[in-house]
């Protein structure tokens, strides 16, 4: 937060259950709060205060909040998918990723204005021979476009904007799961032949100097260039540590699928019904389930302690391995959804059907499994179940768009399994966001930059008049209040006695009876030279 790197929040509409991001215009910085960890059956967590808001349904379909505390047991709204990135891009600029003092930049059409002022006048004679200049001599805002880059004393040259191809996406996952790296090379190994074959044929349209080792046990290729291997090391990093760059959620989709793909035949598993990635790196699991939402997979995390020989390596390996599930389909993640009772009830009644035509017209042979639903015997039913109710009433006319919303919109339902205490105590954030350039629409007690001043915790017994509501706009664009709109909530509390000191004269008070809007009246007790 700190660093203000732009950013995208992800909501949801609350109306059509439509999942899009917003761009992070502000943010405000709070207290420190002790931090929860908030567990799903998927395995994915997420970190948040004590207060924090999930979602979920009522009994009419609408969307109502959980405070964190009470989530346990409770199915909250997830994205199902995560919307494309609005700023996504086709290549990569490795201007951004070479180091200026390192790098040669190669233009038969000339660079305009150069700084040669640094350049010893034999290796100026040089650069201009070979049409380059260092990096370093030329301001970015004057570099062309159709560039070539390389390493100093190198021949090897990569075009400035690099294509993001399926194959490049291929080959970083591959290197990601499979790879490491040294500064003038990239090294995989693998069993089957076929993967290191489609690695190197993606260097080979580089012109790229490869080198192979084969034994009894495992096929070796180097990748002999330290361009390339900066390039990869400076994406997704070396060793026990390389992760799905942060940056290749704003690339194309083909190049995400082909991703994923490299990540798998490099260290997963493909089945008929799941793929199932491994890795020791809790970072590249998270990533990687983040990657499955983004394709529209279902994903789940899950570790434990294992003990394994790694053939490749002949070595022998103990610790905390991570696999992450993808699925195409619901199969047990993802397919239940909170009963919204009254909503199909009202359907049933609108559809002029008893309980017992709508058994027949959905195929079961009793009234009960129309009646357990509307009763809501179960806390949740499959979406399967949600189906063949929608699909019944709207045959009969019925508009049965909140249905559809809830089925083929852009969130699902996942279970509360733990929100657990955690030993973080951090500043918290509230984020400002600005759908569309117009009024902010944050979730939480008031809208984006719009807090609640709590003037009068709690009104004490015998208290009479108006209460001051104070609300406070401490964010950087105006926000519109509209009759009618929720800004507060009063919880009334039944006392099983009388008050012993109830509010009022007696005993000093200073709001009893007040009319309209008051100001603090603090400054009226001892501590601040008052006499109350």
């Amino acid at each position: 937060m700190e660093n203000e790197r732009p950013a995208r929040a992800v909501a949801f509409d609350p109306q059509t259950l439509r999942v899009s991001t917003h761009r992070v215009t502000d943010h405000i910085t709070n207290p420190t709060k002790r931090i929860y960890r908030v567990r799903l059956t998927s395995g994915r967590e997420v970190h948040v205060t004590e207060d924090h808001n999930l979602f979920t349904l009522d009994d009419h379909g609408g969307v109502t909040r959980i405070a964190s505390e009470d989530a346990e047991g409770q199915h909250v709204m997830v994205p199902a998918t995560l919307p494309d990135s609005p700023g996504g891009t086709g290549t990569i600029d490795l201007l951004d990723v070479l180091d200026p003092e390192e790098t040669t930049l190669y233009a038969s059409d000339g660079f305009g204005e150069v700084d040669w002022s640094s350049v010893p006048a034999g290796s100026r004679r040089h650069y201009k021979a070979q049409n380059s200049v260092p990096m370093d001599a030329l301001p970015r805002t004057e570099t062309p476009d159709q560039i070539e880059v390389a390493f100093k004393q190198s021949d090897t040259k990569l075009p400035r904007h690099l294509t993001l191809s399926p194959e490049f996406g291929w080959a970083l996952g591959f290197y990601i799961a499979e790879g490491s790296a040294r500064r003038k090379q990239l090294q995989v190994a693998n069993t089957q032949r076929e993967h290191l074959d489609r690695f190197a044929e993606f260097f080979d349209q580089y012109d790229t100097s490869l080198s192979w080792y084969e034994n009894d046990r495992i096929t070796k290729l180097t990748v002999c260039s330290a361009l390339w291997s900066k390039v990869f090391r400076e994406l997704a990093g070396s060793g026990q540590d390389k992760t799905i760059p942060e940056c290749a959620f704003d690339w194309p989709t083909d190049v995400l699928h082909t991703l994923l793909a490299g990540l798998l035949d490099g260290d997963g598993c493909r089945r008929d019904t799941r793929d199932t990635l491994y890795t020791a790196n809790p970072d590249l699991a998270n990533r990687a389930a983040h990657l499955g939402t983004r394709l529209d997979l279902l994903t789940s995390v899950y570790s434990r302690e294992r003990e394994t020989h790694i053939p490749m390596s002949d070595v022998d390996w103990s610790g905390e391995m991570w696999a992450v599930d993808f699925r195409a389909d619901a199969h047990k993640c993802g397919q239940y959804v909170p009963v919204p009772n009254e909503l199909l009830r009202e359907y049933r009644e609108r559809a002029e059907m008893r309980m017992i035509d709508a058994a027949k017209a959905m195929g079961y042979s009793s009234k009960s499994s129309i009646s357990n639903v509307e009763n809501e015997e179960y806390g949740t039913v499959k979406r399967e179940t949600l189906e063949r109710f929608r699909d019944a009433y709207a045959e009969t006319g019925v508009d049965t768009s909140r249905l559809d919303q809830l089925l083929d919109g852009g969130v699902r339902f996942e279970e509360v399994v733990a929100v657990e205490e955690t030993d973080r105590v951090e500043p918290t954030y509230d984020l400002e966001v600005q759908p569309d350039g117009q009024t902010i629409e944050n979730f939480l007690g008031g809208r984006g930059g719009i807090f609640l001043s709590n003037t009068a915790g709690l009104c004490d017994p015998g208290y009479q008049g108006q209460i001051t509501l104070e609300l406070s706009n401490l964010g950087a664009a105006p926000v519109a209040l509209a009759p009618g709109m929720r800004i507060s909530q009063l919880t009334f509390t039944e006392l099983s006695s009388p008050a012993e000191r109830p509010y009022g004269a007696e005993r000093g008070s200073k709001y009893q009876d007040q009319s309209g809007p008051q100001a603090s009246r603090i400054g009226g007790d001892r501590e601040f030279g008052g006499e109350q």
